[in-house]
C-alpha cells in the first residue's frame, strides 16, 4: 500500500447538479482519514469462517479512543467480537443504533486483479474485500462518531455503534447473540443497517434513486436426499442410482417459478421507480405499477431480463447451490444430497411453499428437508416518519434531487433480528453504485467508486444529524 494512499481521497463535490457530481476536488483531511481507517479495516483478514472480527474491532477502538470515545468488545468466542460504542444524549428519545459488521465472504488471492487485503486504487475505483461489503460502511460510521464528538453537538437521543461479527455465516456468534447477551440494545428506537441502495446511472454522471431498506426477504436452505443400495459402476442397476435421481429432481426444482406478488414496501418501490426509469424498463414498471394485484407476466419477464435483482423481490425464488454425490469414479454412491438456497417473500405461506416443492421434486423416495418455521421477518414502518425525514434531508445536502423511497433487499441483513427485537432497522447503502458496481460485493475485485467515498461518509453523519436534532 503507497503511504499517499492512506492520505489522499479524490471525491466528489455534494451539490453539482442532479444528485451527485462524479468530478473530482482537492483531496479534504476527512477523505484522508476515512481511507487510512478503511486500508486498516481491509487488511485485518476477517473471512468467514472463521471470522477474526477480534482483530478489526481493536483497530476500531482505537480509532474511537483517540477521538475521547470509549467502546467495549463482546466475544461471544475466542477471536470473534463485537464493537459497542455509545455517545449520549439528553434522552429526549430513545436510542438509535449504527450497525456494519466487520467479518467478510472469503476472497481467493488468484482471483484478483490486486491483493484483497490490501486497499487498492485503480482506474477511479478502490478495491478490497469488505470495501463495499461492509467495511466501508464501518468506517464511515466510527468517523461519523467521532466528528459528532469533535464538534460538541448536543444529542437528543444515544447513538450507539455496532460493529458485529458472524453476519456472512450467522451461526451463534452474530447479532442474535449480542441482543441476548447484550439486552440494552433493545431500548432502541431506529437502527440504521446495510442492505440500502443508492443507485448510480451507467455514466456515473448522477445518483439515480436512494433507497432505504424496510423489508428482506427470508433465507431458507432446502436439502433434497437421495439414497440407494450403491454397488460398483461396472455392474449399474436398474432402477436409476441416488445421483442421476436427485440431479432429475434438482433440474425441476431450478425450473420452479413461484408466483409474482407485490408486498407493500415493493409496491411503493416499484412506484418510486416508475418516475425515474425511462426506456423499456420503465414500461414495464410501469405497466406493473398499474396492475399490481394482478402483475402482467409480459412485464415481469421484461424487469426480469433487463434488472433481475428487481424481479427477485417480486416473488419467493428457489436456487440450487450445492451437490454433493460419489466418493470414487467406479463406485455407485449410496447417497446424493443437494443443498437448495430458497429467498421466501415475508409474508409466504411456510406450508404451501413445502408442497409445492415437494411436487416439483416429483419422487417421494427423495427427502424434502426445511426448517418450517414460518418466516418471522416484519417490516418496518414506510413513509412520513423520522428515519425517512432524516434521509429525505440527508440525501437532499448529498445528492441534491434524488428522490428517497424504501426498498425490500434480495439478501439478509441483522435488520431482521432487529425488528424482531421491536427495533425499526434501515438498510442505506451510502456508497453511490452502479448494478455493475453493486455485483462485485461477494465477488473477486469487490469494489467502489473514489468518487463516491467521502460523499457517502457525509450521508451517513448528516442521517445520524437529522435523527438526534
Amino acid at each position: 500500500m503507497r503511504p499517499l494512499l492512506f492520505l489522499f481521497a479524490l471525491l466528489a463535490v455534494p451539490g453539482c447538479g442532479h444528485a451527485a457530481s462524479q468530478s473530482r476536488s482537492a483531496p479534504s483531511p476527512a477523505a484522508g482519514e476515512l481511507r487510512a481507517l478503511l486500508a486498516e479495516l481491509i487488511a485485518v483478514d476477517t473471512s468467514n469462517p472463521p471470522g477474526n472480527e477480534a482483530a478489526a474491532a481493536h483497530v476500531a477502538a482505537r480509532w474511537l479512543r483517540e477521538a475521547g470515545i470509549e467502546s467495549q468488545l463482546a466475544e461471544p468466542a475466542p477471536g470473534r467480537a463485537h464493537l459497542l460504542a455509545r455517545l449520549k444524549g439528553t434522552g429526549g428519545g430513545r436510542p438509535v443504533l449504527v450497525l456494519a459488521h466487520l467479518d467478510t465472504v472469503p476472497a481467493r488471492r488468484e482471483e484478483w486483479a490486486s491483493d484483497p487485503w490490501v486497499l487498492t486504487e485503480r482506474d477511479g475505483f478502490l478495491y478490497g474485500r469488505g470495501v463495499q461489503d461492509n467495511k466501508g460502511m464501518a468506517a464511515a460510521s466510527v468517523l461519523a462518531l467521532r466528528r459528532l464528538k469533535r464538534e460538541g453537538v448536543k444529542l437528543s437521543r444515544d447513538v450507539v455503534l455496532v460493529l458485529s461479527a458472524d453476519e456472512e455465516v450467522g451461526t451463534d456468534h452474530g447479532i442474535e447473540w449480542l441482543l441476548e447477551h447484550h439486552p440494552e440494545l433493545r431500548e432502541a428506537e431506529l437502527a440504521i443497517n446495510e442492505g440500502g441502495l443508492t443507485e448510480l446511472t451507467a455514466d456515473r454522471s448522477q445518483v439515480r434513486f436512494v433507497n432505504l431498506q424496510a423489508a428482506e426477504r427470508v433465507s431458507r436452505n432446502v436439502v433434497l436426499r437421495a439414497k440407494g443400495p450403491g454397488g460398483h459402476s461396472s455392474v449399474p442397476p436398474a432402477a436409476p442410482n441416488p445421483m442421476v435421481r436427485l440431479a432429475a429432481a434438482v433440474a425441476r426444482v431450478g425450473a420452479l417459478t413461484f408466483p409474482t406478488r407485490l408486498t407493500p414496501v415493493t409496491r411503493l418501490n416499484v412506484e418510486g421507480r416508475v418516475k425515474v426509469t425511462e426506456g423499456e424498463l420503465g414500461e414495464a414498471l410501469k405497466r406493473l405499477a398499474a396492475s399490481p394485484d394482478s402483475p402482467p407476466q409480459e412485464a415481469v419477464d421484461t424487469i426480469a431480463r433487463l434488472e433481475p435483482a428487481l424481479a427477485a423481490v417480486l416473488r419467493t425464488t428457489c436456487v440450487p447451490t450445492v451437490f454433493n454425490a460419489g466418493t470414487r469414479p467406479n463406485v455407485i454412491p449410496a447417497t446424493a444430497e443437494a443443498t437448495v438456497n430458497c429467498r421466501l417473500l415475508p409474508d409466504e405461506d411456510i406450508q404451501a411453499f413445502h408442497a409445492r416443492l415437494v411436487a416439483a421434486v416429483g419422487d417421494s423416495d427423495i427427502q424434502v428437508e426445511l426448517n418450517m418455521k414460518p418466516p418471522d421477518s416484519p417490516a418496518s414502518p414506510v413513509g412520513d416518519n423520522a428515519m425517512f425525514r432524516a434521509a429525505t434531508a440527508a440525501a437532499a445536502k448529498v445528492w441534491p434531487g434524488a428522490p428517497v423511497f424504501p426498498r425490500m433487499s434480495t439478501g439478509t441483513t441483522e435488520s431482521t433480528a432487529l425488528r424482531r427485537a421491536g427495533i425499526h432497522a434501515y438498510g442505506i447503502d451510502l456508497f453511490a453504485l452502479t448494478p455493475d458496481d453493486a455485483r462485485t460485493a461477494h465477488a473477486p475485485n469487490e469494489r467502489i467508486p473514489v468518487a463516491s467515498l467521502q460523499p457517502g461518509a457525509e450521508f451517513v453523519y448528516q442521517l445520524l444529524r437529522g435523527l438526534t436534532k
